[in-house]
């Protein structure tokens, strides 16, 4: 077989040139700590590590999004906490101005202090976030959640957002609600349950609240928002008049037969009625509809009553009870829902820190593919920049071997 120079020169060249090519690459794989540099290096592990580095962009994001959300629902936590201690503070004003001692200048003083703490939590039920947006507005929170009408016929502080809710992606399964809206939290409160009597046969007849949970719980169980006529109830005197029937006039139901005695007091569902009357007379009396008043608005009735020095004294200490009962209500609502913000960020918590644990799982993964092994890469490297410096020298010697090279 022969060979020519041309051949001999090509083949040394092509050597030299490999081995400089396979030098190079383990040159770059000790720079850049990977071992892979292009997919054809190895197409199965090119796949996997596209594959793992596409998981932790995702859970990048999936923390991006756990931080937000945090932030946020510690936001809320917070003015949620500032709503409750300014209604506690008005709470036990409140109580205060019940006492018998007090004088209409005394209570005129509280009036001012209620009505600096109701403006108090009107601002902070138009809180805005960092990114001066209404928290409790939801979808309207370029507008304020809540408003001031002082010529609205009813409340006239009101709810103008709506329930709309912003929910963050912490996991391929899990998304929680970043906040609550002002509709849930702060106006769907109910005010005070209350019956009143609406007629009478008897020579006198009154009715109190005695026990409020239990007329609130009557009022849930019996009050018929379809058919108003359900809605009113009949007592009436037996022929001994010792005894009382109480019926519901709509539904002819009997409710039941309780001791009676004229002129004593008796309880019937957390309403105490005082009957002067003999044998037959019958009191009629009918469950209120059922209001709802945001904190701001309960504030702001109290503060009427209290502001008014010719209030009859039985007018205000029905005010006082509607204020408090208002008062107990939205705090019943709004620690609900500070318990679901506890509740979400325990969620979240949990979530970022499993998130954390499959982040180091998938980039050791990715890392056994990927990343280059320094020792086998530097034994490699010395290996190799033998077998260039033996390929350099027998192209040396190889092309040295010409009938020239004696003609001399």
């Amino acid at each position: 077989m022969r060979i020519s120079t041309s051949q001999l020169f090509d083949r040394g060249i092509n050597n030299i040139l490999n081995g400089q090519g396979d030098l190079s690459d383990i040159q770059q794989r000790l720079a850049s700590g990977k071992k892979l540099l292009r997919p054809s290096d190895d197409p199965v592990g090119a796949s996997k590590v596209i594959r793992l580095t596409e998981e932790l962009d995702q859970i990048k994001q999936f923390q991006r999004n756990n931080e937000l959300l945090t932030a946020a629902l510690k936001e809320q936590e917070a003015v949620m906490r500032n709503i409750n201690d300014a209604v506690t503070n008005a709470r036990t004003k409140a109580i205060q101005a019940g006492s018998g001692a007090m004088t209409p200048e005394s209570r005129a003083a509280i009036g001012v202090e209620i009505a600096q703490i109701r403006d108090q939590v009107f601002d902070l039920m138009n809180s805005k976030n960092a990114a001066g947006e209404y928290i409790f507005a939801g979808y309207q929170s370029k507008s304020p959640a809540f408003v001031y009408d002082p010529s609205a016929t009813g409340n006239k502080y009101y709810f103008q957002g709506d329930e709309g809710t912003t929910s963050y992606q912490l996991s391929p399964s899990v998304k929680i609600m970043g906040n609550d809206s002002g509709k849930s939290v702060f106006e769907d409160v109910f005010a005070r349950f209350k019956s009143n009597i609406i007629g009478s046969t008897a020579t006198d007849a009154s009715l109190k609240i005695s026990e409020q949970n239990d007329l609130d719980r009557f009022h849930q169980q019996n009050y018929d928002a379809v058919t108003p006529a359900n809605n009113s109830f009949q007592i009436q005197i037996n022929g001994a008049g010792n005894q009382v029937t109480v019926t519901n006039t709509g539904t002819g139901a009997n409710l039941g037969t309780f001791n009676f005695t004229s002129g004593e007091p008796f309880t019937f569902n957390g309403m105490q009625f005082t009957i002067d009357g003999a044998p037959g007379d019958t009191v009629d009396f009918s469950l209120n509809p059922p209001e709802k008043k945001n904190l701001a608005q309960t504030l702001d009735d109290f503060f009427v009553a209290l502001d008014n020095p010719d209030i009859p004294q039985q007018d205000f200490l029905t005010a006082l009870d509607d204020a408090i009962i208002g008062m107990d209500n939205g705090l019943k609502a709004l620690g609900a829902a500070t318990s679901g913000i506890g509740g979400r960020l325990n969620v979240a918590g949990a979530v970022f820190e499993s998130n954390l644990d499959l982040e180091i799982a998938s980039k050791e993964a990715r890392s056994v593919v990927q990343d280059v092994d320094y020792a086998q890469a530097v034994s490699d490297l010395s290996r190799q920049e033998t077998a260039l410096q033996a390929a350099q020298a027998t192209f040396s010697r190889v092309t040295s071997l010409s009938l020239f090279d004696y003609v001399r």
